[in-house]
């Protein structure tokens, strides 16, 4: 049977029925209890193509947090530009919803400039620009919850968006700077919650839910669209 799209069949031991999902590339993924009939699997991803065809189409559709042309900055998009002035301050800039970088000397007769330096310029604005806000919120949530940490610390990670050590020392993926400020509250309270309890348990979730009552949307937000940094 021929689909408009092509898709990953799992089994899994534990499942006990037919599972469908996107996963953040867009790709069909089929989870079936072991030992199930190819021609079940094939029969039950044709009762659910026309649902397949639009969540693809939605998870195509979701905006890319960092590209060559454009990235966001607590959820608003800005344009990458690189401009050379001498009466400007050299760097990088907002200006109005463009992102400018304004090189020590000019590109050359090519208009080219060096993609991997500007990157580099971009990623530490980022990191700069993260880690004012997340350590003095973390401060504030912290002081809010009444919990206590040791040292706060910002690094470049693929997926893992906070950590908190056994020795109550925080860590924050620094990435966390594309997203929306109420994401990035989410992620602090998460963290911190980990503080008193170090599982993910009812009472870890109640903490949570305590100074972050719409969590459930914060978190599936995070899962649908978190992994959507190039």
């Amino acid at each position: 049977m021929n689909f408009p799209f092509e898709y990953l069949h799992k089994t899994n031991k534990r499942s006990k029925s037919l599972k469908l999902s996107i996963d953040q590339g867009g790709k069909v993924v089929v989870t079936s209890p072991k030992y199930t009939p190819k021609f079940v699997v094939t029969q039950f991803v044709k009762n659910n193509e026309e649902w397949i065809v639009k969540a693809i189409e939605k998870a195509n559709q979701t905006k890319k947090f960092d590209s060559t042309t454009h990235l966001f900055i607590f959820g608003k998009k800005y344009q990458k530009e690189v401009i050379f002035s001498e009466t400007k301050k050299f760097g990088i800039y907002v200006m109005g919803d463009k992102l400018i970088f304004n090189p020590l000397t000019p590109p050359n007769k090519s208009n080219i400039i060096n993609e991997k330096k500007f990157q580099t310029k971009i990623d530490n604005f980022l990191k700069n620009t993260a880690s004012h806000y997340i350590v003095k919120r973390t401060h504030e949530l912290g002081e809010k919850m009444k919990l206590n940490f040791k040292n706060i610390t910002l690094r470049k990670q693929k997926t893992r968006w906070g950590s908190c050590s056994n020795q109550k020392n925080l860590n924050f993926n620094w990435r966390l700077v594309h997203f929306d400020t109420i994401i990035i509250d989410y992620v602090i309270i998460h963290e911190l919650s980990h503080l008193v309890h170090m599982d993910h348990s009812k009472n870890f979730w109640e903490l949570v839910r305590k100074y972050d009552p719409e969590y459930l949307n914060h978190r599936g937000w995070l899962k649908r669209n978190g992994l959507n940094l190039d």
